[in-house]
């Protein structure tokens, strides 16, 4: 029986002031680069910037809402804003189709309805004009989304096609549209049968496994269990999320979205737990025909 090699995991005092002193060093080059140039995953919103530090490998962001709390849609301007600043987004959507991620886009960049970009006998020249204008705008970015659709795959499958596309120089970063939608895997159903929870939580293991060893940022989306959907804002905890608890015991970050029972068009926004820094409360507006989620001018911190 041989030992596994584990020199890899020891760090004795004198290297660890060493590394520390490269790390600083590191930081201060980066800072000196232009933005399209940095490894940095911060938000594109100054109310998440306020309290969640950029993302980082082996962190573990877990963004999660009931249904129609717009999770998709805070992970895909997240995705673009990342792309905008020259990041390579690996966007992995196990529900929704290519083409509907498309028309999500498209609507978010030109005002044009999905549903009318269905009709597209009944565009208009204008109409037309903006989605060639806005095609030409998102191919000058310097940075792009891959869109990796993945019905009925495991984790497991997934992880080896993200290792992939990073060979490839594609993956930056990743985003999971939603955890609860992976199948299982083979291994999974021998170990852990019937119980989708464990499975759940498995799958979380494997995406921080990789983001860690592979030196890429995570952001999950996971839906709320039923206590969650009726919970009141105030009430909200991360213990709403569906199987929470071996899923937010191994997040980082957890996010919390829930539609305003008043207000129509604002999203409740809760930092239930962040392992590097403060948690706190604010809203949001959500602009669901268009996709798109922006800012209030006054933020409730």
């Amino acid at each position: 029986f041989r030992p596994p090699d584990n020199s890899g995991a020891i760090m004795d005092w004198k290297a660890s002031f060493e590394l520390y002193d490269a790390e600083i060093a590191r930081r201060i080059a980066l800072a000196q680069l232009p933005e399209s140039e940095r490894k940095q995953f911060n938000w594109p919103w100054p109310s998440w910037n306020n309290l969640i530090d950029p993302i980082e490998p082996g962190l573990l962001v877990l963004l999660a809402g009931p249904d129609g709390s717009g999770k998709t849609t805070f992970a895909e301007c997240i995705a673009e804003y990342w792309a905008r600043r020259g990041q390579k987004v690996v966007f992995v959507h196990f529900e929704l189709s290519k083409i509907i991620m498309l028309d999500r886009r498209a609507a978010r960049h030109t005002a044009i309805a999905r549903r009318q970009l269905k009709l597209a006998g009944e565009l208009t020249t204008k109409d037309l004009a903006d989605i060639e204008r806005h095609k030409a705008e998102l191919l000058k970015w310097p940075g792009e989304v891959t869109y990796l659709h993945t019905p009925g795959k495991s984790m497991e499958l997934v992880i080896r096609e993200l290792v992939a596309l990073q060979a490839a120089d594609l993956c930056d970063v990743a985003i999971f549209d939603y955890l609860e939608k992976a199948a299982p895997s083979a291994a999974q159903l021998k170990a852990f049968g019937s119980n989708h929870f464990q499975r759940e939580a498995n799958d979380v293991e494997l995406v921080k496994t990789f983001s860690e060893s592979h030196g890429v940022p995570a952001l999950m989306l996971s839906q709320f269990n039923k206590a969650g959907k009726q919970s009141s804002f105030g009430d909200l905890s991360r213990s709403d999320i569906r199987g929470a608890g071996e899923k937010t015991e191994k997040a980082n970050v957890v996010v919390l979205l829930q539609p305003d029972k008043t207000v129509p068009g604002v999203i409740n926004v809760k930092l239930d737990k962040n392992t590097l820094g403060p948690h706190g409360t604010f809203s949001q507006w959500f602009d669901g025909p268009r996709f798109q989620v922006a800012d209030m001018v006054k933020q409730q911190l």
